[in-house]
């Protein structure tokens, strides 16, 4: 007989279908989990990482999923086969994160007494600087942007590079949102990462991208428009990833934000605080992690090492 759980499309990465065919157990605690006061995208992954575990589960011992019969040994052997896979620290953590989550939810209801995720380690990671382009690379990046774009994508690059707007924010902007004069600009940032709200400078850079979109599209309502609407999510990072290719560069929406964090750094040493209230974050160990080495940056200097 088929397997409940592999035939219902719940929790998919880019879904959150119904989970009606599945244990009462499982979608009371699925319930509540998904009404969280959320991100969409925390939501996406919360059921992906979910998922991942009960497929996990299921091939592993042969049974559907079922947490009166889930032990911490289930939750360790999902770690160690995603390190055989070959998954990043960073996503295997995340799961465990979610998995944790998943189980404490179901112990607070009453369905279980124990957590079995609780005591589960998560994998040690090297303290090191998120991925972001090089001042030369981003510079090539522009380059292409100007040579072979429009005001449009170069806009959507710039909000990112010089402001450290994530792709949501930017997708989210309207024309409202933007005050622009010849010495100072402001983006109004609405309804963010956790539901926050905060306004972002716009350097003399940005606020000339700006004014030339501005002028040139005479957007009415969102800023970031294309020819069937609003820009969205998809387009946004096909609009990144067409030029990043073309300059040669390997770079996501996200890592454009990340290269503004360090620039940010670079240009104002220290200013951790400046930083985090700039990007949103809610705490400012979040934007310590800029002050950190990257990979590149650690592999650069130990080069110069010679006996």
């Amino acid at each position: 007989m088929a397997n409940p759980l592999m035939a219902v499309s719940y929790p998919r990465k880019n879904s959150l279908n119904n989970v009606s065919s599945l244990p009462y157990d499982f979608q009371r605690v699925a319930r509540v989990l998904l009404e969280r006061d959320c991100s969409k995208h925390t939501l996406i992954a919360l059921a992906s990482d979910i998922r991942h575990f009960l497929e996990f589960y299921s091939k592993q011992n042969g049974e559907v999923f079922s947490f009166k019969r889930a032990v911490a040994r289930d939750v360790i052997s999902f770690r160690d086969g995603m390190k055989v896979v070959g998954l990043k620290p960073g996503s295997i953590n995340r799961r465990l994160v979610n998995v944790r989550l998943f189980f404490r939810q179901a112990q607070r209801m009453g369905i279980i007494q124990q957590n079995p995720a609780e005591g589960v380690r998560q994998l040690q990671m090297q303290p090191l600087a998120p991925k972001s382009l090089t001042p030369f690379e981003a510079r090539r990046l522009l380059r292409e942007v100007e040579i072979r774009g429009n005001q449009r994508d170069l806009l959507v690059v710039n909000l990112m590079l010089l402001a450290g707007l994530r792709a949501s924010e930017v997708i989210g902007l309207t024309v409202e949102d933007v005050e622009l004069s010849e010495r100072k600009g402001t983006l109004h940032i609405r309804n963010a990462k956790g539901n926050k709200n905060r306004d972002v400078p716009a350097n003399a850079q940005l606020r000339e991208c700006l004014t030339k979109y501005v002028e040139r599209y005479k957007p009415q309502g969102q800023l970031i428009v294309g020819q069937r609407g609003p820009i969205v999510q998809l387009a946004l990072n096909q609009i990144v990833g067409k030029y990043a290719n073309k300059a040669g560069v390997k770079c996501t929406p996200h890592q454009l934000r990340h290269s503004f964090a360090t620039a940010y750094m670079l240009c104002n040493p220290g200013d951790i605080v400046g930083l985090s209230q700039t990007l949103g974050h809610s705490s400012t160990q979040t934007s310590a992690r800029y002050c950190m080495n990257r990979l590149a940056d650690l592999q650069e200097r130990v080069e110069a090492v010679n006996f």
